[in-house]
């Protein structure tokens, strides 16, 4: 279905790599997502009444729970969108971290309230109506869950969304605690065992437990998670075909949502090609951009191929270093790493 919806509603929908695209693919799959959990919700809302299971009813508010996550999804999606302005050179993309830690915030207190109720339930059991259409509605909503972790997980891959990939992680708790109501109930159908309040209570926990998960995983990206190792291959495959750049160093990614970065780099070579090397950090800078959607600021650093000098700054180095350390083994060690180094440079400058 959301493979259909796509062709249909996205135009370029194949252009993965714009943050345009990226962008209508992550609002699609969050209306879709208010749309089944909050189908799932008035269905086990209905069928937690009729029971009176207070499992089946807190499972329904988990969805509704995820419902309200999606919108909030949805809305820090739009707000991501805007692009830039006076006050945020860089786009609004964060924002989708921001209502991501928001929406895991709130699950996290429902998590909470519904605990409280069950630990209510667990002190005074009470009767549990079960039969062939409750069965049915918790089976279909298992396969509901596996449904959306399966189009979540794919898309937040190729988008890089934080909100989609903790959206697809909750679906997965979803579907362990609607299997615990499932077995709780047939469990008590069979023997008579009342364990629907602590079934309730360790759905509550899951639910808490996911919403913790999303928030520490948006916490390391407000404050600056190491960049992936894919996309620093990228940068450094694209910049390494050019004969003429010798090393790279100094290479600072940020990420700004949506598909959006800002780097900086020192690239190095040698100073007779200074005119050429100058042409081709602009090129870079452009791919860059037109690749990863990346702006970029390089720096040319030129090597010096004189040894004499290279001798003389090592040299320098080395003395420097038995006077901080005494001459003690950290010195020996960080000068044979020094003198390794002066080998290597030397080497590759011939």
């Amino acid at each position: 279905m959301v493979t259909l919806l796509t062709r249909l509603l996205i135009k370029n929908y194949k252009n993965i790599t714009s943050p345009s695209v990226q962008n209508l693919y992550a609002k699609l799959c969050s209306v879709i997502g208010i749309l089944l959990n909050f189908l799932l919700f008035t269905v086990k809302l209905f069928s937690g009444l009729i029971s009176g299971s207070t499992a089946i009813l807190t499972d329904g508010f988990n969805n509704l729970a995820d419902a309200a996550t999606s919108a909030a999804s949805f809305l820090g999606f739009c707000l991501a969108g805007i692009g830039s302005g006076e006050n945020h050179l860089f786009g609004h993309g964060r924002y989708e971290w921001l209502m991501g830690f928001l929406s895991a915030l709130a699950v996290l207190v429902m998590g909470g309230t519904l605990a409280k109720s069950s630990v209510t339930t667990i002190h005074t059991p009470k009767n549990i109506e079960f039969n062939l259409v409750i069965l049915l509605i918790l089976i279909c909503s298992i396969l509901v869950k596996l449904y959306m972790f399966f189009y979540n997980k794919n898309i937040a891959c190729k988008i890089n969304s934080s909100a989609m990939k903790a959206t697809a992680s909750d679906c997965i708790s979803d579907m362990a605690a609607t299997t615990a109501i499932l077995i709780s109930l047939i469990v008590q159908y069979f023997t008579g065992w009342k364990i629907d309040g602590w079934c309730g209570l360790l759905v509550s926990v899951f639910i808490m437990f996911s919403g913790l998960k999303s928030m520490t995983e948006i916490i390391e990206r407000l404050l600056g998670k190491s960049p992936a190792v894919d996309l620093v291959d990228r940068i450094t495959n694209l910049i390494m075909k050019y004969p003429q750049v010798k090393g790279i160093n100094s290479l600072i990614i940020h990420d700004y949502g949506l598909g959006h970065y800002v780097a900086s780099m020192h690239i190095e070579g040698e100073e007779e090609n200074s005119v050429i090397l100058s042409d081709i950090a602009n090129e870079i800078s452009y791919k860059l951009y037109l690749q990863i959607d990346c702006d970029t600021t390089i720096q040319i650093d030129y090597l010096d191929p004189d040894p004499v000098l290279y001798d003389l700054i090592y040299k320098k180095a080395e003395q420097e270093i038995h006077a901080v350390m005494f001459g003690g083994g950290a010195a020996v060690y960080i000068s044979r790493l020094l003198g390794e180094r002066k080998n290597e440079e030397a080497g590759h400058v011939a």
